[in-house]
């Protein structure tokens, strides 16, 4: 019986740190456990009915557990730190309008090829072309992506 009761355990373990760790092989093997325990059922107590009975009370022991801890964890701390908690709403990619093909501006970061520059006194995302810029370097808007302007190097 303590084969049973400590297996049923470690699987609430790891389905509960499922909701922690992502991937999904933690509560796979916490579903796993049931079924080994469901199998200590039968190896000690023998027939259908015990494994059944601590297959199916365990499932929905672990779906309680899962659903008390998405309620708690949410509200908690460090649920605050894991999921998002704000919506951000009409936000789009107009402001890359502002950064017009051809525009001027100023390398704010290194461009590794990524980096941060200055058009018109607005921040963008922006990639180079091809190479690296120090930060400073006058840059000129060759293009746009869907989240990021492509620049190259000004020529004086």
């Amino acid at each position: 019986m303590t084969e049973i009761i400590t297996v049923l355990f470690l699987s609430y373990v790891l389905i509960g740190f499922e909701a922690i760790v992502p991937g999904g092989i933690l509560g796979i093997l916490g579903f796993l456990g049931l079924f080994v325990a469901a199998y200590f059922a039968h190896s000690e107590f023998g027939g259908w009915f015990a494994p059944a009975f601590v297959f199916l009370t365990g499932g929905l022991g672990a779906l309680i557990l899962v659903f008390l801890e998405f309620k708690w964890l949410s509200r908690s701390p460090l649920g605050k730190k894991l999921f998002l908690d704000k919506v951000l709403l009409d936000e789009n990619n107009n402001h890359l309008d502002k950064a017009a093909v051809g525009a001027v501006g100023v390398a704010l970061t290194d461009l590794r090829p990524e980096g941060l520059v200055e058009i018109e006194s607005m921040q963008f995302d922006a990639c180079i072309e091809s190479g690296h810029l120090p930060r400073g370097s006058k840059i000129v808007v060759s293009g746009k992506d869907d989240f990021r302007i492509r620049v190259r190097l000004a020529e004086d």
